[in-house]
């Protein structure tokens, strides 16, 4: 009986102990979120790169050199493309009090036709802005705003992106043989069997679906210019981005293009062409190709997602709902690759 109790009371001890220490270690990310969201995005990229690194070292290319390469490459292209999409952010910005006017008219409208008055309209939005403030969000129009600051100002805040990035491919190297001088070859061997199965698992997926991802914003931005719809460019990399997000990540990108393309020519059968174009290509994209290249899906709970998403999302704001699902998707490949944390991993699956 003393026994059992002692048990009991220890349980209870290291299950308060597991709460004391998520509650500090969320109180930590919140507080350092200026640190850990380049550090997570650093983290997340250096698996990305993780295939052209490779790909370059089967040719003997020296490792630093192969950093040099990959790292200039892709902030080369990154700062191309920024001074493009935020030259159509800081477009789309002077623009706005145009698409929001149409935006009112068209809703007045629907509400009128529903018997709405435009005092209980009003009483309505003011209700919903309430909530939003105390939600610490930000409506559309301050997010565009925002975005459309100087492009360099963004530039500056992947300094830190940047500076972690380079530590981390210089150290992925340098790993292995740290852990082999430090538990021995005998010792090491099942930690580096199971660190490599983590490592190609998540930069397979990680990969992949940033190819996948950059191939729908593709198709999306050029479907949209050949409509004639405008900032089709700023379309095509929201979609890439909120790819990720299974489900309703598409399901958002899909509605600010359409919205655009109504306020802009005014045609309903316009606007439905569009709207079914961009749900098919990411039904294709999303059904079809992703299942084919990667041979199987994401496989997370929407559940999972959804609380995903609002945990990151009041962490670290519009960047940790982008962030949510990569990481939490790294978090579930690391725990089916060891036995101890597998049975989580099939907890939080879908199937």
């Amino acid at each position: 009986m003393e026994k059992g109790r002692k048990r009991q009371g220890d349980t209870v001890v290291l299950a308060a102990a597991w709460v004391l220490l998520a509650v500090l270690g969320t109180l930590i990310l919140k507080q350092l979120a200026f640190l850990f969201i380049p550090l997570a995005i650093a983290l997340l990229l250096v698996y990305v790169l993780g295939i052209p690194l490779e790909f370059l070292a089967r040719y003997r290319v020296p490792n630093y050199l192969r950093i040099i390469l990959v790292i200039s490459l892709g902030f080369g292209f990154l700062y191309l493309f920024g001074r493009l999409v935020s030259a159509n952010i800081a477009e789309f910005n002077r623009q706005l009090p145009f698409f929001e006017e149409r935006f009112w008219s068209y809703v007045e409208s629907l509400l009128s036709w529903a018997g709405i008055t435009d005092a209980q309209l009003k009483e309505i939005y003011e209700a919903f802005m309430a909530s939003v403030t105390q939600s610490d969000l930000k409506p559309i129009g301050s997010i565009a705003q925002k975005m459309s600051g100087s492009f360099f100002s963004f530039l500056g805040s992947t300094m830190w992106v940047l500076l972690f990035l380079i530590f981390l491919l210089a150290e992925r190297e340098r790993f292995r043989p740290r852990i082999m001088r430090s538990l021995g070859r005998h010792n090491s061997e099942p930690v580096l069997e199971a660190l490599n199965r983590i490592n190609s698992s998540i930069q397979h997926y990680l990969g992949l679906k940033t190819l996948i991802s950059a191939g729908t914003g593709f198709i999306v931005a050029i479907t949209l210019m050949l409509f004639g719809i405008h900032f089709a460019l700023l379309w095509g990399v929201l979609a890439f981005a909120l790819n990720f997000i299974p489900n309703i990540g598409s399901l958002i990108a899909v509605m600010p293009p359409v919205a655009i393309t109504l306020f802009q020519t005014g045609s309903m059968t316009r606007t439905l062409v569009v709207a079914g174009l961009l749900t098919a290509i990411q039904l294709v994209m999303g059904n079809v190709v992703e299942p084919k290249v990667m041979g199987r899906g994401l496989d997370l709970s929407p559940l999972v997602v959804l609380v995903s998403l609002l945990f990151w999302g009041w962490m670290w704001g519009i960047p940790g709902m982008l962030l949510s699902v990569p990481l939490t998707a790294a978090m579930k490949i690391a725990m089916e690759q060891l036995e101890g944390t597998r049975p989580v991993a099939r907890l939080i699956a879908d199937k």
